[in-house]
């Protein structure tokens, strides 16, 4: 008798042992929690909201509510799992635009819920008439709101009255055609944008030509062709990008521009896109008076259709195959409170409030269009005198409030976070550095270019 047990516990151990083995580095979790997936403690400003609420749930003894971090060890490790899990019909309930996976995708294989119907089945304090109609359509495909944008930046260029001036531009009718125009006539010394930035705005201009949902490019068209010459011109000055990167203004602090403005049109604080919030944009003003220099100017990088327009800063979706709704419900109620968008947007009534983007709330935004208006220092005990302070409104009322107002359209990704995309990385990067880099001419360009990415839509 107890050899026969013996045998079975071996058995049952042989049997065992296999499973284990299989499970071992992949990430299993039982919780009732939603669960979201991050690499480390940070690259992804929807993780720090999702921290947020996390401490919401604790507050109000709600930790059956609070979402699960799955932790991997790099993004390779991340995207993989996503890529296998969601094709599979898993994957963690939360997903976030940062991640690298594409989100065309997942719309096109039906993997996303719609958030219309979590809201009214559950019947949170949601009203989606009370967000701007605009930023949140990106969202919405074929009826269906299956992302959910939270906040928002202007994709606009930062320059200087002063500038464009000095380089033979009018400031008041300044826009992408005139801009063109002077570098076809090479009239202008200047390159076009901070060369950091040449890929994410040469790219950004590709983005427009495919349409995702439609499964279609227009690469080949004349319009595309004339555009993809003249910004590259544009952008390099007849050199390539690898020369550009090696030449600086001045040695140091990495890419400082000179005083005199000559080393490109358009600069700007980090990363040449500004699109910040109305009081970033009031602090930067303010702050360039302070020093001496010339205030910021913005110029609307105007899609194809000559339209001003938007990219989401951060957004997210609900896995469709998520079974814990109800909690995706509360989720989503607390990230379009007032309270949370005004921690990101500004517009919180406690005087250390600084928004970093837009926020989709309208009430908010307009709350935020008050705090900008009421900025009056930087730096603990410096104030400015009221002629200062009336020509700082005056720009943020009458210059950057306007263009705000008349975006028509939102792009899924920002200029921040679509050289990181997969599309960039595994598909058209190296067709585009290659292009850039003079390697391959714009025929060769246009047809790599449309060949990878017709079998990438197609995949």
């Amino acid at each position: 008798m107890k050899n026969k047990i013996i045998s079975l516990l071996l058995i049952l151990i042989l049997t065992i042992c296999p499973l284990l083995s299989a499970c071992d580095g992949l990430q299993v979790t039982s919780s009732d929690q939603l669960t979201f997936y991050c690499v480390g403690e940070g690259g992804d400003e929807l993780y720090e909201f999702l921290k947020k609420y996390n401490k919401y749930c604790a507050v109000n003894d709600t930790f059956e509510d609070s979402v699960e971090f799955i932790y991997f060890e790099s993004y390779n490790e991340m995207n993989s799992a996503l890529a296998t899990e969601l094709m599979a019909g898993g994957g963690p309930d939360i997903l976030s635009l940062t991640q690298t996976y594409p989100f065309e995708k997942l719309v096109r294989n039906k993997s996303l819920a719609d958030i219309d119907e979590i809201v009214s089945t559950y019947n949170v304090d949601v009203d989606f008439i009370e967000f701007n109609e605009n930023v949140m359509q990106s969202g919405i495909v074929d009826g269906k709101r299956l992302i959910l944008p939270l906040y928002y930046r202007l994709n606009a260029l930062y320059t200087t009255k002063e500038k464009l001036e000095s380089l033979g531009f009018d400031p008041e009718n300044c826009n992408f055609e005139s801009i063109l125009k002077a570098y076809e006539n090479d009239s202008i010394n200047a390159y076009l944008v901070h060369p950091y930035s040449a890929e994410a705005f040469y790219f950004s201009f590709i983005r427009q030509y495919m349409d995702f949902y439609k499964g279609s490019v227009d690469f080949e068209s004349d319009e595309f062709y004339g555009l993809a010459e003249g910004f590259k011109n544009a952008i390099l000055k007849g050199g390539t990008y690898a020369e550009l990167l090696t030449y600086e203004p001045e040695t140091s602090e990495n890419w400082r521009e000179p005083e005199d403005g000559s080393a490109y049109v358009f600069s700007a604080n980090e990363n040449n896109y500004y699109g910040g919030s109305l009081t970033t944009y009031a602090l930067d003003y303010l702050s360039a008076l302070e020093y001496g220099k010339e205030p910021p100017m913005l110029i609307p990088d105007y899609n194809r259709n000559g339209e001003i327009t938007a990219s989401i800063e951060v957004g997210f979706a609900i896995n469709a195959n998520c079974k814990k709704m109800d909690k995706a419900a509360k989720l989503i109620e607390y990230l379009l409170s007032d309270s949370s968008q005004g921690y990101f947007g500004g517009g919180r009534d406690d005087t250390n409030s600084f928004g970093l983007a837009l926020p989709v709330k309208n009430s908010v935004f307009e709350n935020a269009v008050t705090e900008a208006v009421n900025f009056e220092s930087f730096w603990w005990g410096y104030d400015f005198d009221e002629a200062t302070l009336d020509r700082k409104n005056k720009a943020v009322t009458e210059e950057y409030l306007p263009m705000i107002e008349n975006i028509s359209s939102c792009n899924l990704y920002g200029y921040n976070s679509q050289l990181k995309s997969h599309l960039y990385q595994n598909v058209v990067g190296d067709i585009i550095t290659d292009y850039l880099n003079d390697k391959i001419t714009t025929n060769k360009f246009v047809q790599r270019l449309t060949s990878a990415v017709t079998i990438y839509m197609s995949e």
